[in-house]
């Protein structure tokens, strides 16, 4: 920005001069002596002084940027307060009466900026480019004062403040200069045919470029003597407009909106505003302007507050933007983000947006951060401490790490390609959307303030959600086709609140208050012996060799699907109370099935007693074979099978492709052939 504005201002001063400015070390204590120049204004009943100041650093203690100063009879100076961007301008006249303004927050680090402080018989005020930062009443003349003018420096008795920064331009007057001249002529080199000339008492260009003396160009004479290494360098002000000081603002919707809202130059389209008039802009809202090209934005320096929302907008840098703590700039086509800069930042919103990459590393008062809908595959939050919201969905993030989050509230995550979530460290956390990722299990139990959970759609096989506060939680875990077993607080709660029925379930999942306790094997324990297909039914044998002394409360199959993922039928089918046999079969009848496809797989739910609870578990059976043959089979659903021989009277666990003897406990005997 400021190079752009020297090159505006070649055209005025010629290339054939070279400007020069003076750097200034505290801790070389550098500065600039004028011996006499306190006595040209003696008896003045008015003064000004400005200077173009470029600070560089936070002083440890005070540190001064030109004029007298004593205490006893008159003295009149800016000075930097200690620690601060802080600005005292004080005067003290004949009466030994002292005047100060103490205005907060005044300087920029590490730009320019031109400050002028001027005293009419009445008033002492403030400057900063050309606008008033402040007045309070004064009064008194400026006594005789021997002390010398001093650039860089001011004592205090035997102490001396030492600046850190550059200075340019310094003018002393025997007269307040109104606002308007401050502003005509804060841009420009003077010369003899400047119409107040004569009341110039001093005037320092610093252009000299080397050696020990700086050259009042004044009658007067009062040259100023480098001191303590003082180094000449090539100036980086502007000078020669006849205008203050330009932001350059191509963007002509942009540049539009700001003179439309006196924070222009007055001329129309000429790609500049004032810096003047935007640089104490602390609220901008362009949002749906059309624009597309904030710059000129990074001159807005006191901005707190930026909202520019739905524009096609595709780079964005706020990085110069230090006081700026809410931005919104959400629709636009941002493929680019700077705010390292934007250090006060708490409040972030680029929703969608195109961006790959976000560095919020430098932000780290950050407490509120939403990037819907980009395309982020990593997003780093580790800096981020105070992180109460965090909303990125809609991404393509494959890691999340929120270990160090410990303050969130509120965290959406829902449609990237997420692993795994681990929220053990997230104790504050009310709020959990994770919906649609790749999440093999998930544990929310140090999530004790956990409210809703919107898990569905993952690769979930393990989910426990004992939190202690599930009776007051909002839950859904719906589309995780390889979940069955959840752990809950209290299974029979869960089992009758959250159901199929009102959506919080797949008709697969089942509660239980500790999962992991089951250790009902289903290699060893079941199988699916037969399948047998009767016109349009279909007939499965499950066999369960029972010899381990399980318990298995009330059996059931869930459901049954083939090889193509369709669901052949809802299973319903309760068994009975089995305990202690050596093998029991089950019929378990799918009807209006012509052709499934081969493998069928079958989910086996039961109930064991575990510790003296009741649990639930589900064990997935397969059967691969495809039946060649149709047996028809017309056993009474109310018969028990006792026993099954072969024709020998071997007794047979059911081998197929042979005739077999069913025997029943009514009595009757069946022969049959299950042929593969």
């Amino acid at each position: 920005m400021r190079k752009i504005l020297l090159l505006l201002c070649i055209p005025f001063i010629g290339l054939a001069q070279t400007d020069y400015e003076l750097e200034f070390n505290s801790a070389t204590q550098d500065y600039v002596q004028m011996s006499n120049a306190s006595s040209v204004i003696a008896n003045k009943i008015a003064f000004s002084m400005s200077a173009w100041v470029y600070p560089q650093a936070n002083p440890s203690a005070h540190s001064g940027i030109m004029g007298f100063r004593n205490n006893t009879d008159a003295d009149f100076y800016l000075l930097q307060l200690q620690n601060s961007n802080n600005v005292e301008a004080r005067f003290r006249g004949s009466n030994g009466m002292g005047y100060d303004i103490v205005a907060t927050n005044l300087l920029d680090f590490n730009q320019w900026q031109h400050l002028a402080f001027t005293y009419d018989g009445s008033y002492i005020r403030l400057y900063k480019d050309g606008a008033l930062v402040d007045s309070s009443a004064a009064t008194g003349i400026i006594g005789q004062n021997t002390l010398p003018l001093q650039l860089g420096k001011l004592d205090w008795g035997t102490t001396g403040f030492y600046m850190t920064g550059r200075l340019d331009e310094i003018r002393l007057w025997d007269v307040a200069l109104s606002q308007t001249e401050i502003n005509n002529w804060m841009c420009i080199p003077l010369d003899l045919t400047h119409p107040n000339y004569n009341n110039l008492m001093g005037y320092w260009r610093l252009n000299d470029g080397q050696g020990t003396i700086a050259y009042d160009q004044t009658a007067n004479g009062n040259n100023g003597t480098l001191m303590g290494g003082t180094q000449w360098q090539i100036s980086t002000t502007c000078f020669g407009s006849t205008t203050p000081p330009l932001t350059y603002v191509p963007d002509d919707n942009f540049e539009n909106y700001l003179e439309a809202n006196g924070m222009g130059d007055g001329i129309a389209l000429n790609d500049n505003v004032f810096t003047t008039a935007i640089d104490t802009v602390t609220y901008l809202d362009v949002s749906n302007q059309n624009i597309f090209d904030l710059t000129g934005i990074e001159d807005f320096t006191a901005l707190e507050v930026l909202w520019c929302e739905l524009n096609p907008l595709t780079t964005l840098d706020v990085s110069n933007n230090t006081a700026l703590y809410f931005l919104r700039t959400r629709y636009n086509q941002l493929t680019t983000l700077d705010v390292s800069g934007a250090t006060s930042l708490t409040t972030l919103d680029c929703n969608d947006n195109n961006l790959t990459t976000l560095d919020v590393s430098s932000n780290i008062l950050l407490e509120d951060l939403s990037c819907v809908l980009n395309q982020l595959t990593i997003l780093d939050v580790s800096t981020n401490t105070l992180l109460n919201v965090l909303e990125c969905n809609l991404n393509q993030l494959t890691t999340l790490d929120l270990s160090t989050n410990t303050l969130l509230d509120v965290l959406y995550c829902g449609d990237n390609q997420l692993t795994t979530l681990d929220v053990s460290t997230n104790t504050l956390l009310e709020e959990l959307e994770c919906w649609s990722n790749n999440l093999t299990s998930l544990d929310i139990g140090g999530a004790t303030s956990l409210t809703d959970l919107y898990c569905q759609s993952n690769q979930l096989t393990s989910l426990d959600v004992r939190n202690g506060n599930n009776m007051n939680m909002t839950f859904v875990s719906t589309n995780n086709p390889n979940l069955y077993c959840i752990d809950v607080d209290d299974s029979a709660w869960s089992t009758t609140n959250w159901t199929v029925v009102n959506g919080n379930i797949d008709a697969q999942h089942y509660f239980s208050n500790n999962c992991s306790a089951i250790s009902f094997d289903c290699t060893d324990s079941l199988e699916v012996t037969d399948v047998i297909i009767d016109n349009t039914n279909l007939t499965m044998n499950i066999a369960i060799y029972n010899g381990y002394n399980y318990f298995l409360h009330y059996p059931y199959v869930a459901f049954t699907i083939d090889a193509n993922g369709d669901t052949l039928q809802q299973g319903n089918m309760n068994l009975f109370v089995a305990f202690n046999l050596d093998t029991t079969w089950y019929n378990y009848s799918l009807s209006n099935v012509i052709s499934p496809v081969y493998p069928l797989t079958v989910y086996f739910v039961y109930s064991v007693y575990s510790d003296g609870l009741l649990v639930t578990d589900t064990c997935i059976l397969t059967y691969s074979s495809i039946p060649t043959a149709i047996t028809d089979i017309n056993a009474s659903s109310n018969r028990k099978l006792i026993s099954i021989f072969d024709v020998l009277g071997r007794e047979s666990k059911g081998t197929r492709n042979e005739p077999l003897f069913y025997i029943y406990d009514d009595g009757t005997v069946e022969k049959q052939i299950i042929i593969e």
